[in-house]
């Protein structure tokens, strides 16, 4: 399998993984505040993270040079936007927050544009991105949508998920443009740094006191921390570092379709005839931004 096949496959894996941790999310936010959910994640993941480094390379180094590099990526591309967007989802629904969410990758492509050399837009990728945007439309929109969702009343939220998917561009740019290291040395430094911070704010400022041992044996937590934070992020910078930023913000347009599919196989939520249409007018998108003229 040749690296552009390779890379596509990890996509949609990701996206799958980052789409099923909206689900683990609702589930965890039953039992735990949001800042405690982004802590536990980062402290399994980073635990995980570390035992395979050290079985895989038998030891792990940072070097004063790549340190600028981690706290960049473990702020602006984790542990401000995992905050901004599981604090926005509390008072907007998922929906809203999937069709904010998939702005990212059209910021991305403006901000390739102007930042990286080999990842110019083009009047066909930025064509196409705007019609996988509608898809995602489509894909999630019903009837209520902007009546649960009235734009006086959630406008901090929604600027907060709207934040978190701007970083996430801002860190893709840059974890391209300044890449430092392996996959999965990158991955463990940035989590690590990220799961620093969030373990002061946990020790320091959170007032809600959570039971660590119980939160480290939590199913929603480990599979949130190993999954979607340690694995996904090895992937993640194996895509980035590969085949850049543009391609890599494509996973926003597929994570709403997950994250619908295990929401109507484990939420019970119910099926409606706009999945089909919104999916196919994604993938129509998707089509035409990557395909050559």
């Amino acid at each position: 399998m040749n690296l552009f096949k390779t890379n596509w496959f990890l996509l949609i894996i990701l996206s799958a993984i980052w789409g099923g941790a909206f689900t683990l999310n609702k589930l965890a936010l039953d039992f735990y505040t949001p800042e405690v959910i982004v802590a536990g994640r980062l402290i399994s993941g980073s635990i995980f993270l570390v035992v395979l480094v050290y079985f895989m390379y038998k030891r792990f180094t940072i070097s004063f040079s790549e340190l600028n590099y981690y706290l960049f990526m473990s702020l602006v591309g984790i542990v401000i936007p995992f905050i901004a967007i599981i604090n926005g989802q509390k008072n907007i629904d998922s929906a809203m927050a999937g069709i904010l969410m998939a702005t990212m990758p059209i910021t991305t492509i403006l901000l390739s544009h102007f930042f990286l050399v080999d990842e110019k837009m083009n009047q066909q990728k930025f064509i196409g991105f705007i019609i996988s945007f509608f898809g995602v439309f489509i894909l999630i929109y019903r009837d209520d949508l902007f009546i649960n969702n009235s734009f006086s009343s959630t406008l901090e939220s929604q600027l907060l998920v709207m934040l978190g998917s701007t970083l996430y561009s801002v860190a893709a740019i840059y974890g391209k443009k300044y890449k430092m290291t392996d996959p999965v040395s990158a991955s463990t430094g940035t989590i690590l740094f990220a799961t620093f911070f969030m373990s002061i704010y946990l020790l320091l400022i959170d007032k809600s006191n959570p039971d660590i041992s119980d939160l480290m044996l939590n199913t929603n937590i480990l599979l949130l921390g190993i999954l979607c934070t340690a694995i996904a992020t090895i992937i993640y910078f194996q895509i980035l570092q590969t085949s850049g930023a543009s391609f890599l913000s494509i996973m926003n347009f597929l994570i709403p379709l997950w994250a619908i599919l295990f929401g109507i196989l484990i939420l019970d939520d119910a099926f409606s005839w706009n999945y089909i249409l919104g999916l196919a007018v994604i993938l129509s998108g998707i089509k035409l931004a990557n395909s050559r003229r």
